[in-house]
């Protein structure tokens, strides 16, 4: 796990969904399959549930599989009203307590150990912003609390903060703290 202001160099290409849903929901490397994450998704309480949903719909992202992928697309909306577009790079450790509400555009890149509670969204902040890659990415250990929204082309770095109800529209550096409308850093 990378601390304030260290980098870690494991990009999240190298993780498989399943590899990443272990680490989500086991915290440690563990073996998955899709059998086991059927399981999880079904026989084990909702704690788990909408990262399974998350893990699937990336997992089911090819040619021949789109049809599960929008199964567990629609599932994860209709359960929860968490919206996800599958494009999105997100980092094995994620942690959603509260997943209502949560909208993450297709080009948004979350690194590892995130946390995102309800109403969070990370977005575009204008039409055809996914063309021209203008997303949030939102670096290592970071905990973005309920309600803020972090749109368009910001960086957030590893182990920074962004407060409840936060408008992030530029970048926020390792381990600072943003809050506000429109964010300010918190000294």
């Amino acid at each position: 796990m990378a601390t304030c202001g260290q980098v870690d160099k494991t990009s999240e290409k190298d993780v498989s969904p399943f590899e990443a849903l272990a680490l989500d929901v086991y915290g440690a490397a563990r073996p998955m399959t899709i059998l086991r994450a059927l399981w999880l998704l079904h026989a084990h309480g909702g704690r788990h549930r909408p990262m399974v949903l998350i893990r699937l719909a990336q997992h089911f992202d090819r040619p021949r599989r789109r049809r599960f992928r929008d199964w567990a697309r629609r599932r994860l909306s209709r359960e929860y009203g968490c919206f996800l577009q599958v494009g999105a790079r997100i980092g094995p450790g994620l942690k959603l307590p509260h997943p209502q509400g949560v909208v993450i555009g297709a080009g948004a890149r979350i690194g590892r150990n995130c946390v995102l509670y309800h109403q969070v969204t990370l977005g575009g902040a204008r039409r055809g912003d996914f063309a021209a890659d203008r997303y949030p990415v939102i670096g290592h250990d970071v905990v973005v609390f309920a309600g803020a929204k972090l749109l368009g082309a910001v960086e957030v770095g590893d182990g920074a903060c962004i407060g409840a109800n936060a408008v992030v529209l530029k970048d926020v550096p390792a381990g600072r703290t943003a809050v506000g409308v429109p964010a300010r850093l918190l000294p």
